[in-house]
């Protein structure tokens, strides 16, 4: 994979290998994607502007160790970029990780995709620190889909488990894809009911690399969103273990991706509540279910109410807040279409 794509002019194997630097991660990722695709609009006939970065070698001319350090790069990692772009001198276990995961693409299923392709969703490249490309498993054009996130407790009671499960069963059953994050708990509820529903395919979004999918206990999950024509992303290299401090970053994706974030049930020291703020931060909807008032599970809820989120008491009410739902449900995608490979993005953008 040597060839260069418009906007940053940076091969996919070159965007792999700068995430595999040491001190790298996605906000330094998306720094550089956004300084290179500034460049790249600047117009010819500025005499200052840069040559055009669709040629990989000018590209990488405009590249220098103090551009890097101005990015915000830590020293190590800066060595090492230039190290690449001049030589190509990666580790061994960089060249370990870009072969692995130039071996993982070569399946069908398998996807890298940078926000210059034309699947990258318009949404998540609007948020602060979008992500300059994601790992995909499934079908990519899931992505063009219209969304709603659901997100909440991992530890929640009966009544979140149930109402979650049918408030994801019926936003499918629309044509509204459902994104969540994997997780035990709500998460695992609202992936159940789209799935259920055999509608509407749904978005998992890892907090690992899609070689550690997490939980291990979801494993069966997982399969089947694939099966059912859904995917599983992530913009972590594909080896990358479970670590706590990879999880919260994730839930921006979550809401980045979705025209809003329902908070089905929440603590107030609940993680969901990070994704709520997300949204709020991405000007994306806030939707919350009432619980009980004695019930500490909903007293997240209940302070996002208070701060001015949408009550929720049935799915119309989500609709009515995001018009462009409303249209959703015109064309709805075949699970079994998609499954199989047998519908296409049009049908459904």
């Amino acid at each position: 994979m040597s060839i260069s794509f418009p906007g940053s002019g940076l091969s996919h194997t070159d965007w792999l290998c700068l995430s595999f630097l040491s001190g790298i991660g996605p906000s330094r990722l998306s720094r550089l994607y956004t300084y290179l695709s500034e460049l790249d609009q600047q117009t010819p006939m500025d005499e200052h502007a840069p040559l055009s970065l669709f040629d990989e070698e000018k590209t990488t001319e405009a590249i220098s160790y103090e551009l890097l350090i101005a990015l915000k790069w830590p020293e190590i990692t800066a060595r090492q970029a230039m190290d690449y772009f001049t030589s190509g001198t990666l580790s061994k276990e960089q060249e370990s990780k870009r072969d692995e995961s130039l071996a993982w693409l070569e399946d069908a299923d398998h996807h890298l995709v940078l926000q210059e392709d034309e699947l990258y969703p318009t949404a998540l490249k609007e948020i602060a620190v979008a992500p300059a490309f994601l790992y995909v498993e499934g079908r990519r054009d899931v992505l063009s889909l219209p969304k709603i996130g659901i997100v909440g407790a991992r530890k929640c009671t009966r009544y979140g488990l149930d109402v979650t499960f049918q408030f994801a069963e019926q936003l499918s059953s629309r044509g509204i894809c459902v994104v969540s994050g994997g997780a035990m708990g709500v998460d695992t509820a609202a992936h159940q009911g789209a799935l259920h529903s055999k509608t509407t395919p749904t978005i998992g979004v890892m907090g690992t690399g899609l070689f550690h999918r997490y939980p291990n206990h979801n494993q069966q999950m997982f399969d089947q969103i694939l099966e059912q024509g859904g995917a599983l992303i992530s913009e972590y290299p594909l080896s990358t273990r479970p670590r706590p401090h990879l999880f919260p970053p994730r839930n921006r994706i979550i809401s980045g991706l979705s025209m809003g974030i329902l908070v089905s049930e929440a603590s107030v020291k609940s993680g969901s509540l990070i994704s709520a703020s997300y949204a709020i931060q991405q000007n994306r909807e806030v939707f919350a279910l009432p619980g009980r008032l004695t019930d500490a599970q909903s007293a997240g809820c209940h302070q996002l109410l208070r701060q001015g989120a949408t009550l929720v008491r049935h799915v119309d009410d989500i609709v009515a807040e995001c018009p462009a739902l409303s249209s959703a449900s015109i064309a709805k995608p075949s699970v079994e279409r998609m499954a199989t490979g047998k519908e296409s993005s049009d049908s459904y953008t």
